[in-house]
């Protein structure tokens, strides 16, 4: 679930399964992204929209490699209000067991007060990326190979003029598996680089930030399904007034049952580490009555560099545990879920954030359906408590002429509420704070929007509308409406594309 800042997917807060991403490390296929800046996976185009998180003994997964050969190339453009201009584009090469990407994508937009224009670059994209990955597999072995670069040159809203937000980002990975008799071998590493400059009259330093973080894991698992796990990596943040180099290794031992799976191991560091151990735990089993599952995993990670500079961690420790039920019986389907996130250092802090949710699915027939999906806060004795989501919609396809031309149309609703308590995340340094800071308070909104695609002999129109009251020229405080302290009021955003497959 999203909570954008604007229309054109450029800055927003992002939540995962109940999982709010602040300081989390997260991989999209096999590159991995340090999460400190990158928090919001919206902003990197539809290349790297497939998200999963990064901790122990959790790799990215190998992607499906083919049994034939083809080519696949794409663009998907659209065109919106505030001079929004977004092109993704891509093409692949198929052969048996053989996959290689290429794609790319740029974003432009003036922000509908013009926020997001550069105040010393008149012209070009406010981001823009390009990715290659590349997949073989044979017999006994599987290797994956991803580069990318990430570029943003933007304006940011600021009081006087607009500040300056230029991000320039270098991921790369690898990821090897062979198997042996009775052994399985995989091994991963990853190195991400960032340099980032964010000027802005709420922050005393506007010079260059450096992120460098780089990840190594070897995995070992025998035909009796235990698992030796190593993991090791590195941080190093650089600015003009603080430096910090850390590196913390864990060795693990997991043993995988039918449901279960155990891990326990060590943690080791030449800095403070608040815990030397770290474990996981995982239960899932599917019946008739339905798909339960549960999780929990504990760990130390590195400290977010601003969020904490009053203190004088390095590391904190980090306790995540989640429970969901799913069950789909003939039209509906049904699915809860409840996670907590706990994240301490020694006595410098110490917090939570518990959330609940259930998503609601029922299809009245084969081709029409409404949903609703819900989040809601549980630890509201916390000070700095996010808000309740609530998403609800009508989903459905036809057809016309004769076949020709298929519609697929959505509207849907979305509300953030968070009454007085308003939550607070800063949306340039990308953390999240105990105590609230009224500069970047997240406010109450009550939106529709509209969709609707059609497809015309393997041509797809889209015409979205985002804040479909606005757009009709309803205006009070929930359709003309702040996102958060700091940004400019934003009313609609009509958006029209094209999206065209072409093979071989």
């Amino acid at each position: 679930m999203l909570i954008p800042f604007d229309w054109s997917g450029q800055n927003g807060v992002y939540i995962k399964q109940g999982h709010l991403f602040t300081n989390q490390s997260w991989y999209s296929g096999i590159l991995s992204f340090d999460g400190t800046y990158t928090s919001y996976p919206n902003r990197y185009g539809g290349h790297s929209l497939e998200v999963s998180i990064n901790e122990i003994g959790a790799l990215p997964e190998f992607r499906e490699l083919p049994d034939s050969s083809s080519v696949i190339s794409f663009f998907d453009y659209y065109r919106g209000d505030y001079g929004l201009d977004k092109l993704d584009l891509g093409v692949k090469y198929f052969s048996k067991n053989q996959l290689l990407n290429v794609s790319g994508f740029k974003r432009s937009t003036l922000g509908n007060y013009g926020h997001y224009i550069h105040p010393t670059r008149s012209n070009g994209p406010i981001h823009q990326s390009y990715r290659i990955d590349y997949a073989k597999k044979t017999l006994e072995d599987r290797i994956e190979v991803s580069a990318a670069r990430f570029i943003t040159i933007s304006g940011i809203p600021d009081n006087m003029q607009n500040g300056i937000e230029n991000d320039n980002i270098l991921s790369s990975g690898i990821s090897y598996e062979r198997s042996l008799d009775n052994w399985k071998i995989k091994s991963y590493f990853s190195q991400f680089a960032q340099n980032r400059t964010l000027t802005h009259s709420l922050y005393t330093d506007s010079t260059t930030r450096f992120i460098n973080r780089n990840q190594f894991d070897l995995q070992l698992t025998n035909s009796k399904r235990y698992e030796f796990g190593f993991n090791q990596k590195f941080h190093q943040y650089n600015s003009s007034d603080y430096l910090r180099s850390v590196a913390w290794s864990n060795f693990y031992l997991r043993k995988h049952f039918d449901n279960l799976t155990i891990m326990a191991g060590v943690q080791m560091s030449k800095n403070e580490l608040f815990q030397p151990f770290t474990f996981s735990v995982s239960y899932k089993n599917i019946s008739r009555l339905g798909e339960f599952k549960i999780f929990t995993i504990s760990e130390s990670q590195s400290a977010h560099p601003d969020a904490n500079k009053s203190y004088s961690n390095d590391f904190e420790s980090k306790l995540r545990s989640s429970i969901s039920y799913k069950i789909s019986k003939n039209k509906l389907s049904l699915e809860s879920y409840f996670t907590d996130v706990n994240i301490n250092a020694n006595n410098f802090y110490n917090y939570n954030i518990t959330l609940f949710g259930t998503n609601i699915a029922y299809n009245f027939t084969r081709d029409w359906g409404i949903y609703y999906n819900s989040i809601n806060p549980l630890n509201n004795a916390q000070e700095n408590v996010l808000g309740s989501f609530f998403d609800s919609g009508l989903k459905g396809k036809f057809s016309l002429f004769q076949g020709n031309m298929k519609i697929n149309f959505h509207i849907w609703a979305e509300s953030y509420i968070n009454g007085d308590n308003n939550f607070t995340y800063d949306p340039f340094l990308q953390y999240y704070s105990v105590i609230g800071e009224n500069d970047f308070a997240i406010i109450d909104r009550n939106l529709a929007h509209l969709e609707i695609q059609s497809n015309i002999s393997g041509v797809i129109l889209h015409y979205k509308i985002n804040n479909l009251l606005n757009a009709i020229g309803v205006e009070n405080k929930d359709t003309f409406f702040k996102p958060n302290a700091i940004y400019p009021e934003i009313g609609r955003m009509m958006q029209f594309g094209v999206t065209w497959y072409f093979d071989n």
